[in-house]
């Protein structure tokens, strides 16, 4: 979307408690143990997901990877696939909380800048798992439909502060806007990912500003 630095909204949320299921308020915090355990399974999920498509990975080999019981897996994810799915989002979920929470119409450019710039690096960090999970190829692990959720989350948040308007008509085409401008990112990721490392995220950043419709904030 954009480059400029948030001013606005980014110490004002707090990071997104790593210990709750993403997203869900009513999740109860998990206890130090608990927390304990879910560090050893997201360090073995991720890097399982890197080595493999994480379809492939059982709920017997991520246990062992990570140290702990096969039943101990089942009281975090139903499946490695929910799990990576839970750690990604946890870690794209923190960020939304840090920038995009409570931002004045003014800021918003530098805002959405901000928080597209830290998802990118996030991408990058993880660069062999969502390699693996976005496209055609990844299809079974559902990263796309998790990152679309999010983008369109971020947006819908946005929207619900006032924090930036779009053009729509009725709900509906709100709907279709959000989905627009989220999947959009979303190929341009992926094809971004293709490229070797080191990546560029400030080239990516410039591409999406061009891309991105005028109405939308821009520096």
């Amino acid at each position: 979307m954009n480059t400029g630095k948030p001013t606005q909204g980014r110490s004002s949320a707090p990071r997104a408690n790593s210990g709750s299921t993403v997203g869900d308020a009513a999740t109860p915090r998990l206890d130090a143990r608990q927390e304990k355990t879910l560090a050893r399974l997201t360090s073995a999920v991720l890097a399982l997901a890197a080595e493999q498509p994480i379809t492939e990975v059982t709920v017997s080999r991520l246990a062992a990877t990570a140290g702990v019981h096969r039943s101990t897996v089942y009281e975090y994810a139903a499946s490695p696939v929910a799990l990576l799915q839970r750690v990604l989002r946890g870690e794209l979920d923190a960020l939304r909380a840090e920038y995009l929470v409570d931002v004045a119409p003014d800021d918003a450019a530098a805002a959405i800048g901000g928080v597209t710039r830290a998802v990118l690096r996030h991408v990058d960090d993880h660069d062999a798992v969502y390699r693996r999970g976005l496209g055609v190829e990844g299809a079974g692990a559902g990263l796309d439909a998790m990152l679309s959720e999010h983008f369109q989350g971020s947006i819908e948040l946005l929207l619900q502060q006032h924090s930036v308007t779009v053009p729509a008509a009725d709900e509906l085409e709100r709907r279709a806007i959000e989905r627009y401008l989220a999947d959009g990112i979303i190929g341009a990721i992926d094809v971004w990912l293709t490229r070797p490392r080191p990546r560029d995220v400030e080239a990516l950043l410039a591409l999406l500003e061009r891309l991105t419709p005028p109405w939308w904030p821009s520096r």
